[in-house]
């Protein structure tokens, strides 16, 4: 599916910046849940967005944003 929108610098700047904030937030939410604790924390992240398919699009709109904005689309890793 594609979803196309128009947006100012302005608004992309804060969607970013919000979207990253959720996405720190559910990533440690996810990361410490009994259903991974048997993988070394190194390996945790591909199979949060395995099972969490909101996590997995909003990697997708992180990426669309930055670019969008001409940055890096891979800031500093989060880690729990």
């Amino acid at each position: 599916m594609r979803i196309e929108l128009e947006l100012t610098q302005q608004q992309v700047q804060a969607l970013l910046e919000a979207a990253r904030q959720q996405y720190r937030l559910r990533y440690q939410d996810e990361f410490w849940k009994e259903r991974y604790s048997h993988l070394p924390h190194g390996l945790r992240h591909g199979s949060i967005l395995a099972h969490c398919p909101d996590m997995a699009a909003n990697k997708k709109l992180l990426g669309a944003l930055a670019h969008a904005l001409g940055k890096d689309p891979k800031p500093a890793r989060v880690t729990p």
